[in-house]
């Protein structure tokens, strides 16, 4: 058990925050550097990044990297084997001893047009007002300016290769800076050596602009977060619209001549829609996307597939064990030997107040489930 993420890796989150990987959990530590008052350097030279690389070198899960020690355990292809199978050839040749990262994970700002229920204010500024009426949190909208950043980056990644590029959503949150830094490395000839990845709900198509910046670099690799089909899609990445959306990602298949460009699918499993991983998967295979990536919502807690009690999750493990395909009937281990069940009535207490706040109706999208809540 090994991790490169923290010295090849870093992560800017919606907030600013400073990590290895985008999955990590930054509420287990006291203190995070945070780009708004922290260098880039400062971070590299942390005791709190070396203490996170000493415990990997002997052979520990950090704190922080409980998520992919999770999914691990139960059969789940974590980000930290995904990204060895991906950047191994570089892992090979990486000095241990470099401080520069080779790959970064970039949100540049919060801003977004949809509150997915398995979201919140600081990833999505459609948030602010439902998270305080439910949760009473309040999160300022953030974003990143160009001054706090961008120098200090290229500074200390002066070799990258891999840029993932997340939100909010990005093609609404720090625009300008975004376009800013792809300027850049095509002006320093850098372009043609980079992949970009970018996480999108696929309510916004990209304009020419786009795709003619992205023209100059190795790859694009564009990921469509979905949730779910139809109504349940809609219900899950509120206000979203269905109709929209998959027209939006027939445009992204139109767009598979370009030599550059490919897509990819990512799925969030929660509570909401574990029962109903099989009927995406077939979604997928139909509409002709590659095979989606499934990540277990860690947090909010009561929203885990898991929280399910135990009538409720037998039911699930059937469903699931009636499926085709092994990525699906996988999540049976979890489901079988997982118990959030503490924080059911939360769930339900939760999924009843957003659903006031939203006008929506859990049990009439989701009626397969409907009598248990």
């Amino acid at each position: 058990m090994f991790c490169y993420s923290p010295w090849t890796n870093i992560d800017f989150s919606p907030t600013g925050a400073i990590t290895p990987c985008c999955k990590f959990q930054a509420k287990n530590y006291d203190k995070i550097h945070n780009i708004k008052s922290d260098s880039i350097t400062a971070y590299a030279n942390s005791d709190f990044l070396k203490q996170i690389k000493t415990e990997f070198i002997n052979g520990q899960w950090p704190v922080g990297c409980e998520r992919c020690k999770i999914e691990e355990q139960y059969g789940i292809e974590s980000k930290r084997q995904l990204d060895y199978t991906r950047w191994n050839d570089q892992y090979q040749i990486y000095q241990l001893t470099s401080n520069n990262f080779i790959t970064a994970s970039i949100a540049f700002g919060n801003t977004c047009n949809l509150k997915c229920i398995t979201c919140g204010p600081s990833s999505s500024s459609k948030w602010h007002n439902e998270a305080k009426d439910i949760y009473n949190i309040t999160i300022k909208h953030h974003k990143f300016f160009k001054q706090e950043f961008a120098g200090d980056f290229v500074n200390n990644a002066p070799n990258i290769i891999h840029i993932d590029i997340s939100g909010g959503e990005p093609f609404l949150s720090g625009v300008p800076e975004q376009k800013e830094l792809l300027k850049y490395y095509i002006a320093s000839g850098q372009a043609g050596n980079i992949t970009l990845h970018y996480t999108t709900n696929a309510t916004v198509f990209p304009d020419n602009n786009w795709w003619e910046l992205w023209a100059h670099f190795k790859e694009i690799d564009m990921q469509l977060s979905i949730d779910g089909v139809g109504k349940r899609y809609e219900y899950i990445r509120f206000p979203a619209n269905w109709v929209d959306v998959n027209k939006h990602i027939d445009n992204y298949i139109e767009k598979l001549n370009l030599t550059n460009f490919r897509l990819s699918v990512s799925h969030t499993v929660s509570a909401y829609n574990i029962y109903y991983l099989d009927e995406f998967w077939i979604w997928c295979i139909r509409k002709g996307l590659p095979k989606p990536w499934l990540g277990r919502v860690h947090s909010p807690v009561h929203m885990r597939p898991t929280v399910w009690p135990s009538k409720v999750k037998n039911k699930i493990v059937a469903n699931l064990k009636n499926s085709r395909h092994p990525d699906v009937t996988n999540w049976t281990e979890l489901m079988e030997n997982s118990d959030d069940a503490e924080y059911f009535e939360l769930f339900k207490t939760k999924l009843h107040d957003h659903d006031a706040h939203r006008k929506l109706n859990f049990s009439i999208t989701f009626p397969e489930l409907a009598e248990f809540v």
